[in-house]
């Protein structure tokens, strides 16, 4: 067993939750052969694994900053493979899934893919194959969370505008000039120009359209 690697089985109930390193690889499968070679393309790439017997055991120890990737079997004793995708993907961050399965039926498999899993791989399968996919997992994960963590900087910096300096803000990106947006709300081009200044100094924005760009993100969430 390499020193990357955390067991869990489905005896462990009632145990705290396993946290999450960087980019772990969280293993849903009961076949001991799977997990060989998981762990074994793991290992290469350095990354730590958590291995569970069920849907159940993991779901149970699914940590809410959990960071990686997931792969999974389509049958499993209780929750199935499209139940926890199910579940994974109703969390706030749900992880990438990988399915490798010796059940690859189209209709299973057309709808894991539509649900967002990345691929489908039937057993047996290439090891190259698998260890693309992780790799693609692991980088979308840590690309999605990234996207986020820049989201979560430009709430934070829009909380800090005061309700003048948000209404300035609003008429902004309703495309007005500072004439039109004085004359809107009543006051001077030059308080308006100040309470612009404000505006793009909290939030940290350069120009007007890279705050633009800013807000535009948030709501494309």
């Amino acid at each position: 067993m390499s020193v990357f690697t955390h067991t869990t089985t489905t005896n462990l109930k009632g145990l705290p939750p396993i946290m999450s390193d960087p980019n772990t690889i969280f293993v849903v499968d009961p076949d001991p052969a799977m997990r060989s070679v998981i762990e074994e393309i793991a290992y290469a790439m350095e990354v730590p694994t958590a291995f569970f017997n069920n849907a159940e055991a993991f779901v149970q120890s699914y940590p809410e900053n959990a960071s990686g990737c997931i792969v999974s079997e389509f049958r499993l004793r209780g929750m199935n493979g499209i139940e926890l995708q199910e579940v994974v993907v109703a969390r706030r961050h749900p992880l990438p899934m990988i399915f490798v399965t010796a059940y690859a039926e189209t209709p299973i498999t057309v709808r894991a893919v539509r649900a967002g899993a990345i691929t489908v791989l039937e057993k047996p399968f290439s090891r190259q194959d698998l260890w693309d996919s992780l790799r693609t997992g692991l980088t979308l994960d840590q690309q999605i969370r990234r996207i986020d963590d820049q989201h979560q900087r430009v709430r934070r910096r829009l909380s800090q505008l005061t309700a003048k300096e948000r209404q300035v803000l609003d008429l902004i990106m309703e495309g007005k000039a500072n004439k039109q947006i004085a004359t809107h709300l009543a006051v001077s081009v030059r308080t308006v120009e100040a309470r612009r200044h404000q505006i793009f100094k909290k939030v940290g924005a350069e120009s007007v359209a890279e705050l633009v760009q800013m807000i535009v993100r948030l709501d494309c969430e």
